[in-house]
């Protein structure tokens, strides 16, 4: 398996190298609100146009409807948004894109891979979810599924290190 583009950038490079645990989580629960959000809005415009405009009552809406239109949202902007731009709101935030496995930009068909996998992913104690802390490429089983890698990503600039800490490694070689 290869190594997805950048990861043998120059030091200081953070563009492409595979993202950690704690990254993705933080854009995770980023994209949770992102969707609870946006369904919540979503739901209040609905019904209140259903309401004044048709008079039509949203009663019928709670319970296993709303759940099902709730994951309908959620698989929806994650497939569309990662699809079109390799990353959701939450991966823009904290810097990380979505890739081939091999640092290619992400088919459409992977990302539909990838969000379909994400509940077997997260299934049984997030058994899934352990292999981006296990995996020297941080590559979760849908990943794995998917043919898929979560890089660092903040475009084609590199990352600039503190100005001490660059001359030190500019002094003494860097390390290994």
């Amino acid at each position: 398996m290869t190594a997805p583009a950048g990861t043998a950038g120059s030091r200081g490079s953070v563009s492409g190298r595979y993202a950690g645990g704690v990254s993705r989580a933080v854009a995770a629960a980023i994209d949770l609100g992102v969707v609870i959000g946006g369904f919540t809005v979503g739901v209040w415009v609905g019904r209140f146009l259903l309401d004044v405009l048709l008079g039509i009552g949203t009663d019928w809406a709670s319970g296993l409807v709303a759940t099902l239109a709730l994951f309908g949202w959620a698989g929806f902007y994650l497939i569309v948004t990662t699809a079109v731009a390799g990353k959701t709101v939450g991966k823009a935030l904290v810097g990380l894109k979505v890739v081939g496995r091999d640092g290619e930009p992400l088919h459409s068909g992977q990302a539909v891979v990838r969000v379909l996998m994400l509940p077997v992913s997260t299934s049984f104690f997030g058994v899934g979810l352990v292999l981006i802390v296990l995996r020297r490429d941080h590559r979760a089983l849908h990943d794995l599924v998917a043919r898929t890698a979560v890089v660092y990503d903040w475009g084609d600039r590199p990352a600039e290190l503190p100005a001490p800490l660059s001359a030190y490694l500019n002094t003494h070689g860097g390390t290994s």
